[in-house]
């Protein structure tokens, strides 16, 4: 099947309203945090964007029903597991989607290895791709070893040398952390302390000046959503001169608190609705239906979806084996005119971008806030196959 999502009705909140079957042969459980820090930034949003890929497919798949569930895992491992578990043996769940958090994928993993069942998660843990690999599994994301060094060795080179982390209590945060302190210490960069936020946290000024009273030039947020915002707006009321080193930050993050908060900001980012025509076009075709233009997080997911149901289409069935084979001998088609391919032990090996935060005076409305200053090479970014712990990558 031919696809163009430029062609595509833009119904996909009808998609999403209608009163879909129990059951589907194509069936796609949808597992995010739905409430909480990130919720904004991947949960309906990003939800919507599937929703988008499944239109363009005309709600169905080799004549079968493509069914949608979705439900909110609260950032809990077991809330997860007993989700995709009643999923996979009572809905006949083929692929499950987002798993944005890393403790509740490392334990659905598990779960699945020996399943006719897919996961494509968001979550970023470096063992997801190695010791927790799996057949069937697809990380859209860059892996935290990868943000790690997107992040922090351009600031090392610029001088920042003194680091600090805040970093929220889950496997994702904790894992940045000791990625991002691995790329420092290698360039003769220092970590001068850290601390874990737990994710009730709403005040983060104790921490913010002991970075400043430990003499940090960089503060690494090992978080993001709310939190992240939160100490940013707090750094400002505090007057901390320290740049500020986000590892994830959306369009969301700068609407919700304002662009004066982050402006100056460098980093990487996976994709920009501004970007060139063919981003412009698809976020026209969001925001007609949604209200605002696609995140990155509902960006990669409408790329990734729409692979997987091409592969199911190209295979003629559910079959996990195939379709991942399929999906692997061809390139992911993306929004913006690139493609990204998919490795043996999981990984996406995609481009990135790297940006700047436009001042309030350069923006020129509503949701202009970034300039794409260059591109990193996918193949610069990707990890070491040679390294992979994945059984599944020799071969």
């Amino acid at each position: 099947m031919k696809t163009n999502w430029l062609k595509a009705a833009v119904s996909a909140i009808a998609l999403g309203a209608m009163s879909l079957p129990a059951y589907a042969d194509v069936t796609i459980g949808y597992l995010a945090q739905l409430t909480g820090g990130s919720a904004d930034l991947s949960g309906e949003s990003a939800l919507h964007a599937v929703r988008m890929a499944i239109d363009e497919f005309g709600g169905k798949v080799n004549g079968e029903p493509i069914n949608v569930l979705s439900a909110d895992h609260m950032g809990k491992a077991d809330v997860g597991m007993s989700i995709a578990r009643e999923w996979i043996d009572q809905k006949g769940v083929n692929l499950l989607l987002n798993v944005d958090n890393s403790a509740v994928a490392l334990a659905v993993s598990d779960l699945i290895r020996d399943k006719n069942v897919s996961m494509m998660m968001a979550a970023a843990s470096t063992k997801l791709i190695n010791e927790k690999c799996g057949p069937h599994q697809v990380m859209t994301v860059l892996d935290t070893a990868s943000v790690a060094r997107a992040v922090v060795l351009p600031q090392l080179k610029a001088g920042g040398k003194k680091w600090f982390f805040i970093t929220v209590d889950y496997a994702l945060g904790h894992e940045l952390q000791a990625r991002a302190t691995e790329a420092i210490t290698a360039a003769g960069g220092e970590v001068v302390g850290g601390v874990a936020h737990t994710p009730t946290t709403t005040d983060f000024s104790a921490y913010l000046l002991q970075a400043q009273a430990l003499g940090a030039t960089n503060i690494a947020l090992a978080t993001f959503g709310s939190w992240q915002n939160t100490i940013a707006k707090q750094a400002q009321e505090f007057g901390v001169k320290a740049t500020l080193a986000p590892f994830y930050l959306s369009d969301t993050d700068f609407k919700a608190v304002g662009l004066d908060v982050f402006q100056g900001v460098s980093g990487t980012i996976l994709f920009y609705w501004d970007q060139n025509d063919a981003t412009r076009a698809f976020a026209k075709l969001y925001r007609e239906s949604y209200g605002r233009p696609p995140t990155w997080a509902a960006a990669r997911l409408y790329a990734h979806t729409r692979h997987y149901l091409r592969a199911i289409d190209a295979v003629d069935g559910t079959d996990a084996d195939k379709i991942h084979a399929w999906m692997r001998e061809h390139p992911m088609e993306l929004i913006n005119g690139s493609t990204a391919t998919i490795r043996k032990d999981g990984v996406t090996v995609r481009d990135v971008f790297s940006y700047r935060t436009k001042t309030p005076a350069e923006s020129k409305g509503d949701w202009d806030y970034l300039v794409i200053t260059g591109t990193v090479p996918g193949d610069e970014v990707k990890p070491d196959l040679a390294q992979s712990t994945c059984p599944y990558a020799k071969g």
